[in-house]
């Protein structure tokens, strides 16, 4: 029961209405990160696509070079949460890359390019699509583990469960306990499907045993209360690359602090 109070009130410091987003002013009384998390869906072959939720291999690819050259680092959301709330080490420029709905060609096409780039990415599987036609099985998802991914749960069937409170049960907890089961992993995070949520959506998340939970939003800013929402900002397929350019906190190549030479 207190461990839920305590939920209630971190919840309602990082929730504002009926979607959970940092207050800016907030930041002074609370210790902030800033870790940009990106969201992409589909990384199709094909460039001719109007499909906002398809982002071509060729735009991935410039975007991915743009992240390399200016020395960014990849995290997953495990290692966010764990420096948010234990203050673990973060590396110079993190970023979070995930990936929704668990498409096939995250892993035929997203995959060999961050390689290439040295990144990992935290992708949100759909439980009941787990083997479908155009969806990633149990083999690909181990072999993303095997290379440092991050696999969390978006759901049973991508149901908006705002609309359908009966629901929770089975989309939060059962796809968590199937996906675990599966992959032989302890899931640690959920993306709210349509980045929809409430207060008691975001409580059974805490209760059904997860760590954190994803959304939408505009912020690379993070805090402790902010866990259970944290603000993922959507790459669309139609992006230009200064309008991803501009989801970024920092821009240029990284230069390292002066360090006054002390001789030995």
């Amino acid at each position: 029961m207190l461990r839920k109070v305590l939920f209630i009130v971190v919840l309602l410091l990082g929730l504002n209405g009926l979607e959970a987003n940092l207050n800016p002013a907030m930041a002074a009384t609370d210790s902030v990160v800033t870790v940009p998390i990106l969201l992409y869906h589909s990384i199709p072959g094909s460039n001719s696509t109007n499909d906002r939720y398809a982002v071509s291999v060729e735009k991935f690819e410039q975007q991915m070079k743009q992240l390399r050259d200016w020395g960014y680092t990849t995290i997953t959301i495990q290692e966010l949460v764990g420096h948010v709330r234990k203050g673990s080490v973060l590396p110079r420029r993190p970023i979070v890359i995930t990936f929704d709905d668990g498409y096939q060609n995250v892993f035929e096409n997203a995959f060999p390019i961050m390689e290439r780039y040295g990144f990992s990415g935290t992708v949100y599987i759909v439980a009941n699509r787990l083997e479908s036609d155009g969806f990633m099985g149990k083999e690909e998802l181990k072999e993303l583990i095997e290379n440092g991914w991050e696999v969390g749960s978006h759901g049973m069937t991508h149901t908006e469960l705002t609309q359908n409170h009966a629901l929770v049960r089975s989309e939060i907890l059962q796809s968590r306990l199937d996906l675990n089961k599966a992959l032989g992993i302890k899931v640690f995070s959920f993306a709210y499907p349509f980045g929809s949520l409430d207060w008691y959506i975001s409580s059974k998340v805490l209760d059904y045993g997860y760590f954190a939970a994803v959304g939408v939003g505009n912020l690379s800013a993070h805090s402790a209360g902010t866990v259970y929402n944290l603000s993922r900002r959507e790459v669309e397929g139609d992006a230009t690359l200064d309008e991803f350019i501009e989801f970024l906190p920092w821009t240029g190549r990284y230069i390292p602090p002066f360090r006054k030479y002390t001789p030995l």
